[in-house]
């Protein structure tokens, strides 16, 4: 009897083990953003959570679509909005997108709370997720927020 219960034991603390290594590697893996469009998300939620409003979930799918289109942005070295939905499959209910370039990070996150159509965007209540794009053109930073309700 208490040899099985020692292989039990074991057992339980491998798939225990196992379980865990699971949810960190799903946890390390769904996490693509870059150091700097963690910044721009960063950013985003702290100036949400100072207006009372909800902390903006990360998105696999929006990260790559705002990066693909700051790098777009960087090589034609000028702003213009995407064709929103293209490429976003989930059943969204309401999009925005905000795009913009600067000499640093910060510099643009200070220009979208200037600009009303920007700030709505990023206090807008209806967002539960969002993802971000950074790219550089020389000295110049392109940022891309899009969001998502869902």
């Amino acid at each position: 009897m208490e040899l099985g219960t020692g292989n039990h034991k074991t057992r339980v603390l491998r798939v225990a083990i196992a379980a865990l290594l699971v949810l960190v590697m799903g946890a390390t893996l769904t996490s693509c953003r870059t150091s700097e469009q963690t910044r721009v998300a960063d950013l985003v939620n702290q100036t949400r959570a100072q207006y009372g409003r909800s902390y903006l979930r990360d998105n696999l799918q929006l990260d790559q679509k705002a990066q693909a289109w700051a790098e777009y942005l960087a090589r034609k070295n000028s702003l213009s909005h995407s064709n929103l939905p293209s490429g976003i499959t989930y059943q969204w209910r309401s999009l925005a997108e905000n795009v913009g370039y600067g000499g640093s990070i910060e510099q643009v996150h200070r220009a979208y709370m200037n600009s009303a159509g920007h700030r709505a965007n990023i206090l807008d209540p209806r967002w539960n997720y969002m993802g971000t794009g950074v790219a550089w053109r020389g000295s110049r930073v392109f940022t891309v927020q899009v969001f998502m309700q869902y």
